[in-house]
Parts: structure tokens; sequence; C-alpha cells
């Protein structure tokens, strides 16, 4: 931390003295925002307004027309560098201060020079073709996702978060479209079949953070005391929609929460959503136009708890951006998992008064704590902090470890300093830094004016350091050894406590506080077994004592208390990832646990946990373990462990006896409680799976559906249905165009069924061209695009060809970007896992 504090500073001086010499610096003209120039251009530029318009055609083949005016203050004249990732000729005309201006266009930069600009205001005049990126245009509506450097790719500007700026918008669209923008509508005009929409200007904002969404859309108000909310969508089913009024009252509980606790007035001008198909991500927090994806907010008639709280986890992390993100930004893309990582600590604490019922120990668990470990057992993990050196390499930052295990760590930093300390300080960040920017460790330095403990030591292990420790236990009489180790040998030790059971004659909880990488406790009696980390607030690959772990998998269904068994059985899935338990054993032990299991949350683990040992069971035992599941999908007390059960059976069903079972409650539709995408999805497995009848499967799933969104999604994906390798092969070389992967979630599920289970072999040859593609996958598109990319193409992989093919393209490319190849290693973990020997794997 202070060496990246003390480069910052030394930087900053180096410009202070050179910025009159820009050329002197080449890393200014780089391709994408070079932190460099960023750090010269916040120091200049001040004031900075843009006045936008674009006309919007109704066909989406048809160019958009744009125009912006840049205005800004300079304390001096100097050479000017924007940043538009597009082509030259679609510059149509730039103006300076009123009188047409000569400009070169190199690495994605227009570059203005000094004779042109004049001390005190300057206005930039862009006349230019938009591109298309950013824009994702359908055939009856488009909407703008610029998150974290894609403004730049849409309209000429200076991209980058700390340069905030207020935004005024102009669209010209089709008489029958509507509009929303992160402001209110002024003015509306009609002309003919165009119509003219005039937004107000917004607070300040950075610019991942201005969006507009025009097109077919239905609209529908809510309004509670003084506050009013819209809603815009495109969804037909009218059941679906009624869920409307569930979701506009999470809404308003989130923004009512956070005003509370902040002790700060929603900063913003309105507060919309828009609900979208294929929308990229679970939702985005644009102020005024925060964008959802249909199916996390539109859920099916008989929803499971864990989809319940996921939407209102949703919308809670999303409504908490408006205060963590959008009022108070990061300085630079380093530190975006600081909007996270308050956006999903507070979405926890939104989300429990409207679920009184729920454990909310066992779901953040099961959320937070799981997801993280996922990603931070593989080769691939990083620190929660990662450097950035320009901002077009922002998106490959974003993964499970800034969004949970960020998390994780504020709830242990919370634990260290207190609740009331903590929210202290988290209001006097929030009013320090309002409409502006600031570093984590500005917000580490508020903090430790709070407490007395050293916030930035632990600050250093748990933010800056990648990976998690390995928590050995050993007992010997009345004497508890805990080893901490590095799995990564740099002699870390991570600070946290946790609840340790003892049992014996009588259950007792001690609490273990790690400060070191050994910790000695006397216990008040010799006990038969320890249970470690019983309340799930540790975190790490903790390791038993072997009669503790022979113990919890025989038994750790009898467990009474819901908290703890949900935290011994994910360490118990964690020991299994690290193959300290047969695969044979692990499954016997979920078994066990799914017929008696009562609590739905833990359900939903088990079943989450099945897919993994089921796909390693041969497949004698693979037939009857399919038999049992399916006799427990229409058995099981809990309803949604049936949905659930039967879900897993669509997706790993191998056996020909459970695949005609499928195949005959598909044709009846007889299981009310699965939804159009189950029946959608086992329309694709089976056409997969008895291929001589996949061309009538397919035709009667299309005519069951009657959205048009979801047609035309249907009619993307099922392409990958086919038996004919001829067309796989067409359809794969197609995804390797970008233009065909605009719609991303539809481009990698259409990725992932070409490399099915069922055609594993023959898929093997896609890795390495799927590779080699990922880069300009990374460029030209969204944040988590490269991840689910690379996922789509491994996740059903097992063989040693699939490894030994990841292996050689990372061995062909030695110098391949440490970011990508983080993804990589990421998706591949299950292929390491099982052929990669323990030290590679470490």
């Amino acid at each position: 931390m202070k060496t990246y504090i003390g480069y910052l500073i030394v930087m900053c001086n180096l410009l202070l003295c050179s910025c009159q010499q820009t050329t002197s610096n080449p890393r200014f003209y780089d391709e994408g925002v070079s932190q460099e120039l960023a750090i010269l251009r916040k120091q200049e530029i001040k004031e900075l307004k843009y006045k936008l318009y674009f006309s919007i055609p109704e066909q989406k083949s048809v160019p958009v027309n744009g125009e912006i005016a840049i205005e800004f203050n300079l304390d001096a004249p100097q050479e000017i560098i924007l940043d538009f990732r597009e082509k030259p000729e679609k510059i149509k005309s730039v103006s300076v201060n009123g009188q047409t201006a000569r400009y070169e266009f190199h690495n994605e930069h227009i570059i203005l020079p000094e004779k042109n600009i004049v001390e005190g205001k300057n206005n930039i005049t862009i006349k230019f073709i938009a591109g298309n990126q950013s824009l994702n245009r359908n055939d009856e509506f488009l909407y703008t996702l610029l998150v974290p450097d894609r403004a730049r790719t849409l309209f000429p500007c200076f991209e980058q978060p700390n340069l905030k700026a207020t935004f005024s918008l102009r669209l010209d669209i089709p008489t029958a479209w509507k509009a929303v923008s992160n402001t209110y509508i002024t003015k509306e005009e009609t002309k003919g079949n165009c119509k003219t929409v005039t937004f107000a200007p917004t607070e300040p904002l950075s610019t991942y953070l201005f969006s507009f969404v025009t097109g077919k859309l239905e609209h529908q108000e809510y309004t509670e005391g003084n506050r009013k909310i819209s809603a815009y969508y495109r969804e037909t089913d009218s059941k679906k929609v009624a869920q409307l009024d569930t979701i506009f009252k999470q809404v308003t509980a989130s923004l009512n929460w956070l005003e509370e606790y902040t002790n700060v007035p929603y900063p913003f001008a309105k507060y919309d959503f828009i609900i979208l198909p294929g929308f990229q991500y679970g939702g985005m927090e644009h102020t005024g136009a925060t964008l959802y994806n249909d199916t996390q907010m539109f859920l099916s008639e008989n929803p499971t708890p864990d989809e319940e709280l996921r939407r209102t986890q949703l919308i809670a992390h999303e409504t908490a951006h408006m205060w963590f993100g959008d009022l108070v930004t990061m300085n630079w893309f380093d530190d975006v998992w600081t909007k996270e990582v308050f956006a999903n600590y507070f979405a926890a604490l939104i989300t429990e008064p409207l679920f009184p019922q729920v454990n909310h120990q066992l779901n953040w668990m099961k959320t937070y704590t799981a997801a993280s470990l996922s990603e931070d057992r593989t080769p691939g993990t990083t620190a929660i902090r990662q450097p950035l050196d320009n901002l077009q390499n922002a998106g490959l930052i974003y993964g499970q470890i800034i969004y949970n295990k960020a998390p994780v760590m504020m709830v242990k930093l919370v634990e260290l300093m207190g609740k009331e300390a903590f929210r202290e300080g988290i209001q006097e960040y929030l009013k320090t830094y309002a409409y502006a920017n600031a570093t984590w460790d500005d917000l580490i330095q508020i903090l430790n004016s709070k407490t007395e403990q050293d916030l930035t030591a632990f600050s250093d292990v748990w933010v800056n350091q990648k990976g998690m420790p390995i928590i050995n236990f050993e007992v010997s009489g009345k004497q508890l050894t805990i080893h901490q180790q590095d799995s990564y040998q740099r002699g870390l030790n991570w600070p946290q406590k946790f609840n340790i059971t003892l049992c014996g004659t009588r259950d007792t909880t001690i609490e273990a506080s790690l400060t070191d990488s050994l910790c000695r406790i006397t216990l008040p009696f010799t006990p038969t077994r320890i249970l470690p980390n019983t309340d799930g607030r540790g975190y790490g690959l903790f390791i038993p004592d072997n009669n503790s772990l022979h113990w919890l998998l025989e038994h750790w269904q009898e467990i009474d208390n819901e908290t703890t068994r949900q935290a011994v059985l994910m360490m118990m899935h964690e020991n299994y990832q690290a193959k300290r338990i047969p695969n044979t054993t692990w499954m016997n032990a979920l078994l066990n646990g799914i017929h008696c299991e009562k609590n739905p949350l833990i359900a939903s683990t088990l079943t989450n946990y099945l897919s993994s040992p089921l796909q390693e069971t041969s497949s004698v035992e693979r037939d009857k373990i399919e038999n049992e599941l399916y006799r427990l999908s229409y058995s099981h007390p809990i309803p949604s462990c049936r949905i659930q059960l039967l879900r897993l059976l669509i997706t790993e069903a191998a056996s020909p006896a459970m695949i005609q079972c499928l195949y005959s409650l598909w044709e009846t539709e007889r299981v009310q409680q699965l939804n159009e995408k189950d029946y959608t999805t086992l329309a694709y497995e089976l056409a997969l799976r008895i291929p001589e009848q996949g061309k009538e499967i397919l035709k009667t799933q299309r005519q069951r559906i009657h959205n048009p969104d979801r047609l035309r999604q249907f009619d993307f994906i099922s392409r990958a249905m086919t038996a004919d390798t001829l067309k796989l092969d067409s359809l794969f070389q197609s995804l390797l165009q970008a233009e065909n992967r605009r719609i991303e979630p539809w481009a990698a599920t259409t990725l992932s069924y070409l490399n099915h289970s069922t055609r594993k072999d023959y898929a093997v040859k896609y890795i390495r061209p799927a590779l080699e593609e990922l880069t300009e996958v990374q460029r030209t598109g969204d944040i988590f695009f490269p991840r689910n990319w690379v996922g789509a193409l491994l996740r059903n992989h097992d063989s040693e060809a699939a490894y030994k093919a990841v292996e050689t393209f990372l061995s062909v490319y030695p110098d391949y970007s440490p970011l990508l190849k983080n993804k990589i290693l990421q998706a591949a973990y299950p292929l390491y896992r099982k052929y990669a020997d323990k030290e590679k794997i470490s």
C-alpha cells in the first residue's frame, strides 16, 4: 500500500513539472487511457460539461449521427487529448471556440494543438458517427452501457472516472419510441415520424454512468409518499409484469434504508429503472436509469427462495451504488472494487428486514463466501485491489474477488472497528467526497480516525494480497493447535475471528482469534472432535483433524444448528476441491444430506454441489444416483428443492432411461413448477441427447414461445443443437466475428452448447481458436464477457486433451496479458485440479 501511494506521489510531481510538455511522455498517446494521461488531465481540466445530441433511426442498420459540445476551463493553453475509440473517418468535423480546427487522430485519440486552445473557458464541438459497440442496438430498442471505458466507443470525451461532468442530452427518435436517461425530460416535440426529446442536465457524473435507453417500451409508475419511480420494460407476460409491485416496493425500501443509514438524501434527480431482455449484467447503476436483466427481475410463478433473495439483493446492490459509486466514485478503476464492496455489503443488510424468516448469516455464507472461494481457490485468483496502468484493461479486474471476497473482508473490518464507528466513518466519507472521487486510502484514513485499530495493516493483507489462508487444526488432549499457512509461501497471516465447536460429553463453542501463523488454545475439556468455523465467519481452506473430518462426512446432516450445518458443508466442499475427500465419499455425504435436509437454502447448496461428483461417477453408479434424484424431485418435502433437483437432472442426466423420463416430462409439460426457460433448456438438452428427434423437439418448443424477444433468443441459440458437424463448425466460426456476439449472454450460451458434454471430444478443436480470440473478445465485449467466454468454452470439458490444449496455448504465449491469463486459469480450474500436479494448483 505504502509503495503504491509513493509511486502516485512521484508520478503527480513529475506531471506537475512537465504539464506543458505533454509530448515528452509518449504514454499520453497510448491506446486506451494511460494512468499518466488521466493524472495530467485531472490536474488541468475543470468545470467540465458535455452537451450531446444523437439521431436514432428506427432501422438498426442505419448509422447514428451525433454531435457533442465539450466545455471546460484551463489555467493556461495546452494540447488537448480526447478519447474516441472509433475509426477516424467517423469524425465529420471538429471546431474549437467557434473556429474549424485541425487535429491529429492517433491511437484512439483526437489531439488538438495548443495554438487552438485558450486560457479560461474552451468549447470543442465535434460532429461524428456514433460507434455501435456500446449502443446495444436491437430491432425495436437500444440502450447504452458505457462501463468501464466504453463512453469513448460512443462519443469523443475525456474518458476517466475522476473527470466528472454534467451531461445534457437531446435525442431524435421514432415517434412510437420512448426515451429514458439519467434525468427528467424537459421538452418533447413531434414532427412527422420523428420525435425530439430533451433532458435536463445531470448532476456531476463520470462518463461510465451516462446512459440512455430508447425503443418500444411499456411504462408503469409507482408513488410512495413524496417519491415517484418509473419502470420501463418489454415483457408481455401479464403474470410477470404483475411482479412490478414487489419490485417497486423493494426499490423504495432500499432507498429509504440507505437514506437513513447514510444520513444523505437520495442524491440524484430521479430514480427510474429499465428491465431489458439480453442485458449483459444483472444490473447497472446508471443514475436515474438503472438497467436490469429481465430474467433476474421477472421470476417464474414458482420462484425458489434463492431466486427471490437474489432479486432483492440485486435491487439493493444497484440502489446502494447511488451513494457508493455514483455520488462518491473511485478515483481510478484499480479501486472499482470499492463501489462493489459497499453495494454487496449493504445489499445484505438491506435484504434482512425484507425476509425476516431467512437465516441471513447462512445466506451470507452461501452468497458471498462460497462465490469468493470458488475463484480464490483457482490458480487465476487475484488480490481485491489490482494495479491498472491503462483504462482499456479495467474490465478484466472484475470478478468474484471484488464482488464477493471484498464484502467478506468488509465484515471483518467492521468487526474490528465496531459498527457505530464504521457508520460514522461512512457518513463522513460521503459528505467529504460527494459528487467527487476518492480512493480506498482516503476511506481508510477516515476510518482510522474512528478507531485505535491499525486498519492499514489489516487492509494490506486482506485487500492488497491475493489468495487465502490454509488453516489446519490439530488436537492433543486439551491442547488445540491452529496453523495458518500462506499457499503462496509469502509468510502472510490473515487476521480473523471465528467460532469452533468442541464436541464431547457436552458441546461447547469457543472463539478463535488468529493474529499469527500459530495459535494455541487450552480447551476446557478433551474433545472427541472439533468442528472449525461453525459460525461461518472464517474465510479460507479449513482442514480439520482426520477424526473430525471422518465424523463430519458421516454425520454432518445430524447437526441441528442450520448456520453450522451450512458452514461445515461448505468446509467439506473446499476439502473435496482440494482433493482431500474421495469422490465416492463426498457423493455419499451429499446424498445423505439431501434426503433429510429441511432448510431450502442448504438444500440448494447441496444440489449445486452434486453436479461435480456426479460427473466423475462411474456410469453404473451414476444411473442409480440419477434415479434416486429423480424420485426425490417428486417426493422431497421442500418444493424449491424438487425444482432444483429437476434442473440438475435436465443439464446432467446421461443414462438412456433418465433421458426418456425427461423427454416424457418435456412432451407433456406436466411439471407446473418448471417455467418456460426450464422447458427450453430441456428441449436443447434433449435435442443433443436424442439427435434423431432433435429437429422435431426444437420445432415444438419454438411453437410454445410467444414473446418476440425470447423467440429471437431461441432462434440464435438453437442453431447449436444440430448434429451436422459442418454447421457446428460454421456456427463456431461465426462467433469468432465480433458482430455475431453482440448479445453476449446468447453468444456465451451458444458457445457452451457447441462444447456440450455430449460432443466434448469433437469440440476440443474449438479450444485453441476460441482462446486465440479472447483478446478480441475483451476488446469488443463488456466487462464480464471474457470470463463468461472462457467459462462457456471450458465448462463441459474434462479430458486430458482439453487440459493440454489450454496448457499449450499458454506456453505458446508466455507474455500473454496477466489479467486475461487469470480468466483462463479461473475457468480451467477443474482441468488443472484433475490433471496438474499439486504444486501447480496451489
